[in-house]
């Protein structure tokens, strides 16, 4: 059950995810969250390099979708003229969402990853559809207060996986 925790992947922030390396391990979608893993969760919009992250997932083999817990007016004024497929409001860590997707866009769920900034939404939820898991460090440390909820169960769960051996999040991998 802990290892429904554990990233595949746990890297600084999108900004070093190798795109090569997702189309060389058959990935075919990403599925992305929006707040605290390309920007901010009070920014509107993608800034440069978030969407140039975005822009050059959608020119390779790897289609980007977003998939947030968020609400529709915000997730739609940040992808506004991307052309990048969006599901609001998903509930994640339930499955739902996520089982939605891969019958959309017709992958395997081994054809999927996911890249996120929290362990108990992000990671649980996609890692319970056979997702590849990336899990980033938040870009801030400023949260709603739902979030901040998490981050409270996410440091205890942390605390847990590292003390098992499972993961430390003191560790970066490329």
């Amino acid at each position: 059950m802990l290892e429904l925790f554990v990233p595949d992947l746990f890297i600084e922030n999108y900004k070093v995810l190798s795109i090569d390396a997702l189309q060389n391990a058959g990935i075919k979608l990403l599925v992305i969250d929006i707040d605290n893993t390309l920007v901010p969760f009070d920014v509107e919009k993608p800034d440069w390099e978030a969407m140039d992250f975005l822009m050059r997932l959608k020119a390779s083999k790897v289609t980007p979708v977003i998939v947030s817990n968020n609400h529709e007016p915000r997730v739609r004024k940040f992808l506004e003229d991307t052309g990048i497929a969006y599901y609001y409001e998903s509930r994640k860590p339930l499955k739902t969402t996520y089982m939605k997707v891969v019958k959309d866009f017709r992958v395997k769920a081994e054809e999927v990853a996911t890249i996120g900034d929290q362990l108990m939404t992000d990671v649980f939820g996609a890692n319970r559809c056979g997702f590849y898991t990336i899990l980033t460090r938040p870009l801030v440390r400023r949260d709603i207060f739902s979030t901040k909820i998490n981050r409270i169960l996410e440091k205890g769960m942390f605390y847990i996986l590292k003390k098992k051996g499972l993961f430390d999040r003191d560790s970066y991998e490329m």
